[in-house]
């Protein structure tokens, strides 16, 4: 038993045994801390100045607009020129919008126009950064580590789900909004300065010559045209806009239907990281032992589905943390496997464009956002939460 362990444990964390990947992985352990607290933040001041759902529908729009206008020329840019390069100057962008939002915020300036704006400057930044990000993976650690290292890389963003909302939640019911906007702020400059720490396998990238268009319309082309990376890249798709867009409505379950506050936030998003953290985990360990991979992302697909259902009529706060931690688990464990797939086949040349399609999944959840603010205006928050687990639950029956 104790010898099984220690190989358990070794196949688990092997990864982290990289110093450059090491670097990275604390990196974005800070870089995701910044983002939760950031999200977090920009919603709850929205709901807080406003107290209207259609503003946090407007939240979801500034939010998800640049990321899906300027996501896949984000991969463009990451196959034409030096990863790294890009991800400081983008995390460097990022971390000055954050401290514009902590600065105005502060001094009591902040109004409804000022927080959209910079919600969609931060986001716009975004785009370029994840696709870079998600492309640099395989120039920091050698190709035998690769799964594990994926399945690593997500961790991070689960453990942030968990620690990160009830911090930031605790920090703003005793200090004010201001508090979410600098720890999202400091927690970008840390990852800064370990990202510029970073030193890349092999020469510096070289584009081909051809124009940005045609490369566009290039990665576009190679997932059109390939049946299983066009249904997996589909399918993460349409959980983002359906599935998850619960995540916006939370404020009005802590406030209007729990009456838990800003804590009673964070301890709803910390549910689902919880559950999401355990199901990388849970990747990281099993994944070369499950056999029928595209079983077992329908079931959990399907299991999402209903137990957002469940979720939306929830009447007391105790039963929807404990239907979160298996949302969590079953969103994650979905889209690790689909994650895993394509950073092993596609090629490396087409690795920015291909992973910055993917990367959408996670950033159409602003505009998910919209329609279950949209829904939750014109019905109620209950509702909304209901028809995208509904929605979820008949695409992945139907496939």
């Amino acid at each position: 038993m104790p010898a099984s362990t220690q190989t358990a444990r070794l196949s688990t964390f092997a990864a982290l045994k990289e110093r450059n990947y090491c670097l990275y992985w604390f990196g974005l352990v800070f870089y995701v801390l910044g983002h939760r607290a950031e999200y977090m933040t920009f919603a709850w001041m929205t709901w807080e100045v406003s107290r209207d759902p259609m503003s946090l529908a407007y939240l979801g729009l500034a939010q998800g607009v640049p990321l899906v206008l300027f996501q896949l020329f984000g991969g463009v840019l990451a196959d034409r020129m030096n990863r790294l390069r890009l991800l400081v100057a983008t995390q460097t962008l990022i971390a000055l919008t954050l401290s514009a939002a902590f600065a105005l915020t502060l001094f009591g300036l902040a109004r409804i126009e000022h927080l959209l704006v910079l919600a969609a400057l931060s986001n716009a930044f975004r785009a370029f950064d994840e696709p870079s990000r998600m492309a640099l993976i395989p120039q920091l650690i050698e190709r035998e580590r690769l799964a594990n290292a994926i399945a690593l890389g997500s961790i991070p963003w689960q453990a942030g789900r968990m620690i990160g909302p009830s911090i930031t939640g605790i920090l703003i019911a005793a200090f004010g909004g201001a508090v979410g906007f600098g720890m999202a702020a400091a927690a970008s400059c840390i990852a800064l300065y370990l990202y510029s720490r970073l030193r890349l396998r092999g020469e510096a990238r070289v584009h081909d010559g051809r124009h940005v268009l045609q490369q566009f319309a290039e990665g576009l082309s190679f997932v059109g045209h390939n049946f299983m990376f066009a249904s997996l890249i589909a399918l993460a798709l349409f959980n983002s806009l359906f599935a998850m867009s619960y995540l916006t409505l939370l404020p009005i379950y802590a406030d209007s239907y729990f009456n838990a506050g800003p804590t009673g936030y964070g301890l709803l998003n910390a549910a689902h990281g919880t559950g999401a953290l355990f199901g990388s985990l849970t990747v990281a360990t099993i994944a070369h032992l499950t056999l029928r991979r595209g079983t077992a992302l329908l079931v959990t697909a399907t299991a999402l589905g209903g137990l957002l259902i469940v979720f939306s009529r929830s009447q007391a706060m105790w039963l929807a943390l404990a239907v979160l931690v298996l949302v969590g688990f079953c969103n994650t464990f979905y889209l690790m496997q689909v994650n895993t797939y394509l950073q092993q086949h596609v090629p490396d040349h087409l690795r920015g464009r291909v992973m910055s399609l993917y990367s959408l999944c996670w950033n159409l959840l602003p505009l998910g956002g919209l329609l279950a603010g949209a829904l939750a205006a014109a019905v109620d928050a209950r509702f909304a939460v209901m028809f995208g687990g509904a929605m979820v639950a008949a695409n992945a029956l139907l496939l």
